[in-house]
């Protein structure tokens, strides 16, 4: 089973390896950190469509 540590390490490599990639949606943007529906989250600024956003859910 993954510990904490080894989650966020999972998540910050998915976040990394899609920012600054272009927004498969409108083509117009570059997808960018940020959040979404207050999560973490990689969205385009052009279409604010997110790609990956990530719920907490230790927080629930």
């Amino acid at each position: 089973m993954k510990g904490v540590e080894d989650i966020r390490s999972d998540e910050e490599t998915l976040l990394s390896r899609l920012e600054g990639n272009s927004c498969p949606q409108c083509t117009a943007g570059t997808l960018e950190r940020g959040t979404y529906k207050d999560n973490v989250a990689v969205v385009c600024p052009a279409c604010e469509t997110p790609q990956v956003q990530l719920w907490d859910t230790r927080s629930r």
